[in-house]
């Protein structure tokens, strides 16, 4: 029988057969690779290390060869630094030390508008030090969507990395040098339970998923700030502190049959969630910054040595285990974290935390002991003399004037005063809707419709959310429309009884690291008894 090119006339050959069979075996592989359109690049940062965020808000500190040289001493294997100084990165010169540079959220509007600008940035603060300095990421904007007054930036991140990304490709560097951004946690819409995680609706669309795509394409980190801390001071009568230090012996989330022992791997699952959600669950977390305050103002509990010490002891240990890698959504997965920070900075503003973070004092001597390798068990220490880490939650330390009772009741979530009508309703709408905040009450005819305002009845919405899910970490933030007051509204509406005058109380509340929020002031009693309804309701 005459054949053609191999193929018999009314049949297949054996590689014909061969061949099909290989197409069939490699489709769906070929199917994901279209679709994703994966470059194939590797992660960077996968040696067992850890790292450190080197700030520099002081003016006390010493000069960067001096700090390097500590850091080398501690044995950390990398840094994170927040822009891109030329003596802080020559000074990382030739240290073998992996370096994370920045991008500054101010800088990123001229970097995204032009590619000039692109490459003479890469020149400068790339060129100039690389490979003597062993650059390995640049983070393009530090929590910029934390910031609603940075927003007409959000829409220039994705065109500033592309531009960067091309000005490395041309100098053969990015599979050398990733890209990224770093978030913090008010991104997500939910975070409890893990499973439930998910990022705010406006982010995805336009913002999220161009990044995303980006880091799968290129393997680069989602670099996430968390912070522990925060959740659990806002309200330590329900978080347990074992539960936020590493310590808890029972889960304090069992969520899809996996067991949470610690409140960091609750808050990573969460994020790991919301990126299974967008279809870019394979996209890997970095902890871009985590740590515990060791001072801060009086009111501010459980911001001392010992906690701090205790917190990041047990955080080197965990990240560094080769038992432990990852967390229960994401087993065996090396998350690269870095601990906040090298210094305590005394030109920092803000609460009384801000200047406390460091692991040493300026003058280079230890905060508190900590071994950096992750071989150390807690008993290997020397005990701490002062503040003696405590199992449950202290008091609150009392903020009333002299001659009244302090408030044990815990925190309440508010709206601010001053927000733009569209903030505020963005937020009420996502607390009736998606946070299932109960909102019934606020209906017209309800028993809290009244006063008919916005602001009242986002606060109502916002504590209703609040204290259903506060004990598992659930923040008052609402994209920054919020805050929180230490003193019991439910109090405050009995005392109206007997006075002509009621007055929420005006305080100082910290959401997380480096924001300070305002509670607001005014007069509503019908507000603070619908307030004290939620918390009947839910029995605080």
């Amino acid at each position: 029988m005459k054949t053609h090119c191999g193929r018999r006339q009314g049949g297949f050959s054996r590689l014909d057969l061969l061949g099909g069979l290989i197409v069939l075996l490699l489709w769906p592989a070929l199917i994901s690779s279209q679709r994703t359109g994966n470059t194939g690049s590797s992660y960077r940062m996968e040696t067992h290390v850890m790292g450190i965020n080197y700030g520099r808000i002081a003016n006390d500190l010493p000069s960067p060869y001096e700090a390097v040289q500590k850091i080398k001493s501690m044995k950390i294997g990398r840094v994170k630094i927040f822009n891109s100084d030329a003596g802080v990165l020559s000074a990382l010169a030739n240290t073998g030390l992996e370096v994370v540079s920045a991008l500054p959220n101010e800088d990123i509007p001229g970097v995204a508008q032009s590619m000039t600008a692109s490459d003479q940035w890469v020149n400068k603060n790339v060129l100039a030090h690389y490979p003597a300095t062993n650059i390995v990421s640049i983070i393009v904007g530090n929590e910029l969507f934390s910031y609603e007054s940075m927003k007409p930036t959000w829409a220039k991140l994705m065109p500033a990395i592309n531009n960067l990304h091309s000005s490395l490709a041309k100098q053969n560097l990015t599979s050398h040098i990733k890209l990224s951004t770093a978030v913090a946690l008010d991104v997500l819409s939910s975070s409890y339970p893990p499973t439930a995680g998910a990022f705010k609706e406006e982010l995805v669309g336009q913002y999220l998923q161009p990044l995303l795509k980006f880091l799968y394409n290129s393997q680069s980190h989602f670099y996430v700030n968390v912070y522990p801390y925060f959740a659990w001071a806002s309200d330590p009568e329900h978080i347990p502190l074992d539960y936020a230090l590493f310590g808890a012996s029972t889960p304090g989330v069992t969520d899809n049959g996996k067991s949470y022992y610690n409140l960091l791997d609750a808050q990573l699952d969460a994020v790991n969630a919301a990126l299974e959600k967008v279809g870019y669950g394979q996209v890997r977390l970095a902890i871009s910054e985590t740590g515990w305050p060791t001072a801060g103002d009086a009111a501010q509990v459980g911001a001392n040595v010992a906690n701090a010490a205790t917190y990041n002891r047990r955080l080197v240990r965990k990240m560094l285990s080769n038992s432990k890698v990852g967390t229960p959504m994401r087993p065996g997965v090396f998350i690269p974290t870095f601990i906040f920070a090298l210094f305590n900075e005394n030109q920092k503003t803000g609460q009384g935390t801000e200047k406390h973070w460091g692991v040493m004092f300026p003058n280079g001597t230890n905060v508190y002991s900590i071994d950096m390798t992750g071989t150390m068990s807690d008993g290997q220490y020397s005990p701490l003399a002062d503040n003696p880490v405590f199992s449950n939650a202290p008091p609150p330390t009392p903020t009333q004037s002299p001659g009244q009772a302090p408030s044990t009741s815990g925190t309440w979530c508010v709206a601010k005063s001053g927000m733009g009508q569209p903030m505020v309703q963005s937020a009420l709408d996502f607390a009736c809707g998606a946070g299932g905040a109960d909102c019934q009450p606020l209906q017209h005819g309800g028993s809290c419709f009244n006063p008919d305002t916005l602001h009242d009845h986002a606060s109502y919405a916002f504590n209703s959310y609040y204290q259903k899910t506060k004990a598992a970490g659930g923040s008052c933030n609402f994209g920054g429309a919020a805050t929180l007051v230490t003193t019991d509204p439910s109090k405050l509406a009995a005392a109206h009884t007997s006075h002509s005058v009621f007055t929420w109380p005006k305080v100082v509340v910290e959401s997380r690291r480096g924001e300070s929020d305002l509670a607001f002031s005014g007069s509503n009693q019908a507000l603070a008894l619908c307030i004290l309804s939620i918390l009947f309701i839910i029995r605080i």
